[in-house]
């Protein structure tokens, strides 16, 4: 009975740990987990704002590249969390 409960636990653990790997593995696009991985599935890309990921996606064709560009900068340049290299 002991055993069986160790072989039970160790299968649902082992499930678990494929769980976990196949659907934050890939987050930073290798394969692997990594420290990126868990960034990236939890907070997002922290190099790029969310706006600045819509204006590359679904709403690319809501702005010229011009306008594009310029609120890119802005937000670059206004955010305290993109900046912390100038600090």
């Amino acid at each position: 009975m002991f055993t069986s409960y160790l072989l039970i636990i160790g299968l649902g653990a082992l499930l678990a740990s494929a769980q976990f790997l196949m659907t934050h593995g890939m987050a930073d696009g290798k394969l692997g987990l990594s420290i990126d991985d868990i960034v990236y599935s939890y907070h997002g890309d922290p190099a790029h704002s969310k706006i600045e990921k819509k204006l590359s996606g679904s709403m690319r064709d809501k702005a010229s590249e011009a306008d594009k560009l310029e609120i890119i900068k802005w937000v670059r340049n206004s955010s305290p969390f993109l900046n912390l290299e100038n600090k």
